[in-house]
């Protein structure tokens, strides 16, 4: 078995998807959810991720505003955050990356797209790679 060293913050309103996300990402990474923004705000600097997943549309804060808010943390700019949906548009996906999105995931998760997003940004994240406009 792998050693569980990265740190994946997994956040979303529905059960459903933490369930399934948690059963997906735990066999391979530490994982921590959050239900809410606040509560992603909060688990951030208590947990520190390595990597971020959060649902892009929540009832009490966007995706994205939440995701700016955490890059606006000293210690956390730079944390990369993938942002999960069911369905996108241009300009959705054009704004999220703006805002500092370093990718999309699509859901219902996929165990071996959910791997290989997250390796990849993890990679990336090591070798201090970060996309500038």
């Amino acid at each position: 078995m792998e050693k569980k060293d990265k740190k994946v913050l997994l956040v979303d309103d529905m059960p459903t998807m933490l369930k399934k996300g948690v059963d997906i990402i735990s066999e391979r990474y530490e994982v921590e959810t959050a239900s809410s923004a606040g509560e992603a705000l909060e688990k951030v600097q208590s947990f520190r991720p390595d990597i971020i997943l959060m649902d892009m549309n929540m009832p009490d804060e966007s995706g994205i505003s939440c995701m700016e808010e955490i890059h606006a943390m000293p210690d956390f700019k730079d944390i990369p955050v993938i942002l999960t949906v069911t369905d996108i548009t241009i300009m959705s996906t054009a704004r999220a990356y703006d805002q500092g999105a370093c990718d999309f995931l699509k859901k219902p998760f996929i165990q071996r797209n959910v791997y290989r997003k997250i390796d990849m940004h993890l990679k990336l994240a090591e070798i201090g790679w970060h996309f500038e406009l």
